[in-house]
């Protein structure tokens, strides 16, 4: 092998390991800890794939889709009330220009080298990597069920290194979708697909699938548990094809007995058994608002049926959210698009996704015979891909699990790249100047998001000055992280919520910094109910009682069923003395949410 060739190996196997890795990677003490890294360490993966060997390539008709729902899209985007900041995407997910380019990277990159062309060493280290990945989401998961919290957080169930209960359980089963079956062959005796394998290998996998499946467990999350029982459902029914008669008994025996073991330990974990069977009042609460986010959704898709823009979800839903519900997505995949593109994308998502499962099936029943190895790679993509379609029904896309799963669809959709000179591994002046032109690009949008990820350090640094009273230091990190983001309008408002917490805390002399940074985030971003409040707070906190009444009945308008903001309107009305009016958003606040703490203290004061 010539040393071009080998470094192009190399580049390979190292992206391989790092999309794998980006599942977990996280920026300590950060405040965005869980996502921007995630995006940028796929975003270095997706450019040293494209200085790897081309081993497939993305078909023409799902380039093609995928253009056409990237149209809609931005159609949707820029018809939008914040076209500029939904174009970008919104914090913490940042779901635009940021994010949804590294899915996609992650796409071409699946098919560029785990095509139909890879080699049996690409492989390998996609397994490799997907154990060594799932030993550690299993152990920090192990930590945290027992008490320990080696990572900080202030969450009851802090979600491993993913940031999130449910991505973890995700997670895990796509992991184990990946180990299950290399994970069996290294075991096998009789089997003809047994593949060779050290005992290192062995173990290294075994560990893998164990550490996946206690995540999943461990997560205590019942999209996740699904998500794994579906894996373990596919893998069953897609091995009895695969042989036939002859042993589908014993597959029966094994993916029967895997389930058990998946449900035996749900119900051995005490918070998982709660949350399973509903014991936990947090599990009814959930189950309540998924439906509440639901409805909001249904009602805002019929009134705008092309959709309110990426990352729209949260302005738009105020007038129907409650002080409860106010969250940044509809919780179900099939609504998120919806919303995002309108009915039209959602009927395009939908024939790409029914196009993607058939043309991996027949991917996986091609590859059976020839391909053993990259066979139980995509049906490991196959079943990991039909778990994770199903959990997220009620859960929302994230780094953590979109860059993986994007990387399998891009693996089953994969065709044989170019015959000739264009797919061999070019040396010197043969290397064309697109594909020169391309890395080059991809260096600097690699550098963009390493760059955006890192204002997210001055970032934390400024919201824990703030809520120390370090207001100078707040300040200046605040405008060092607005330096790096200068688009980011949720940025400015996350600095007006800190400034008007420590205003209302005992420090007057940050009412100011909080109504200018308000001010700056609603330039963009209009009707967001936390920088109004922040706003409010600001006001208050320098005396404008009357200005902070007239900014809360503005939202008291725009946000009828928050009873937080009736309520912080009621201390405005107070505080100008109209104290009929107060009484009024009072019980208005109170019938909101009987368990209001300001709502319920107004009214024993009033009498």
């Amino acid at each position: 092998m010539t040393e071009a060739a080998s470094w192009r190996t190399r580049s390979a196997n190292a992206a391989v390991w790092l999309f794998v890795l980006a599942s977990i990677v996280l920026l300590p003490d950060a405040f965005v800890r869980w996502f921007l890294p995630k995006d940028a360490l796929a975003a270095i993966a997706i450019t040293l794939s494209s200085v790897a060997a081309s081993r497939g390539r993305l078909p023409v008709w799902f380039v093609v889709g995928s253009s056409c729902a990237a149209a809609l899209a931005l159609a949707s985007v820029l018809m939008s009330a914040a076209p500029g900041p939904q174009l970008w995407g919104r914090w913490p997910r940042y779901e635009g220009l940021v994010t949804l380019p590294v899915y996609f990277g992650s796409l071409w990159a699946g098919a560029r080298l785990l095509g139909p062309a890879s080699p049996a060493g690409t492989i390998k280290s996609l397994v490799r990597a997907v154990a060594i990945s799932a030993i550690a989401l299993g152990a920090v998961s192990v930590l945290e069920a027992t008490g320990a919290r080696p990572i900080a957080s202030d969450l009851a169930r802090p979600g491993s290194l993913t940031g999130n209960a449910t991505d973890q359980g995700i997670l895990g089963a796509l992991l184990l979708a990946l180990l299950a079956l290399p994970a069996l062959r290294s075991w096998g005796k009789n089997d003809p697909a047994k593949v060779s394998a050290s005992a290192l290998d062995r173990g290294l996998l075994t560990a893998g699938a164990l550490f996946a499946a206690l995540s999943v467990i461990l997560s205590a999350s019942r999209a996740g548990l699904l998500a794994g029982a579906v894996v373990l459902t596919v893998l069953t029914a897609l091995e009895i094809v695969r042989v036939g008669r002859q042993g589908r008994v014993r597959l029966l025996a094994v993916g029967g007995g895997a389930l058990l073991v998946l449900l035996g330990g749900a119900l051995a974990v005490p918070l998982t058994r709660d949350r399973l069977v509903g014991a936990s009042p947090l599990s009814t609460r959930s189950i309540e608002g998924r439906f509440d986010f639901w409805r909001e959704s249904r009602g805002l898709l019929a009134d705008h049926p092309l959709g309110v823009g990426s990352s729209g979800f949260l302005n738009a839903a105020a007038p129907s959210s409650t002080a409860g519900s106010t969250l940044d997505s509809p919780h179900s995949w099939v609504f998120q698009v919806a919303l995002a593109g309108g009915l039209p994308l959602l009927v395009l998502v939908l024939a790409l996704v029914l196009a993607v499962a058939a043309i991996g099936i027949r991917r996986w029943r091609s590859a059976t015979a020839v391909q053993p190895g990259r066979a139980d790679t995509l049906a490991g993509a196959i079943a990991g891909l039909a778990g994770y379609g199903l959990a997220l029904l009620t859960h929302f896309t994230a780094p953590s699990t979109s860059i993986l799963a994007a990387l399998l669809v891009g693996i089953l959709v994969s065709a044989a790249p170019p015959s000739g000179l264009r797919w061999r591994l070019p040396e010197g002046a043969r290397r064309t100047l697109m594909s020169r032109m391309r890395t080059a690009a991809l260096v600097i949008w690699a550098g963009w998001l390493v760059t955006i990820m890192s204002a997210d350090v001055s970032l934390g640094a400024a919201v824990s000055a703030a809520a120390n009273g370090d207001l100078d230091r707040a300040r200046t990190q605040f405008e060092s992280a607005q330096r790096l983001r200068p688009w980011d309008a949720d940025l400015a408002s996350i600095a007006a919520q800190s400034f008007a917490a420590a205003a209302d805390g005992g420090l007057p002399e940050a009412a100011g910094d909080a109504i200018a940074w308000a001010e700056r985030s609603r330039a963009t971003l209009p009707n967001t109910v936390a920088t109004e409040r922040a706003l409010a707070t600001g006001q208050m906190a320098a005396g404008d009682t009357r200005g902070a009444e007239r900014t809360l009945a503005a939202l008291s308008a725009l946000a009828p069923l928050n009873a937080v903001v009736a309520s912080q309107h009621a201390l405005s009305l107070c505080a100008i003395g109209d104290i009929p009016q107060c009484t009024s958003e009072v019980d208005r606040a109170f019938s909101l949410d009987p368990d209001d703490v300001v709502a319920v203290r107004l009214r024993d004061w009033l009498g």
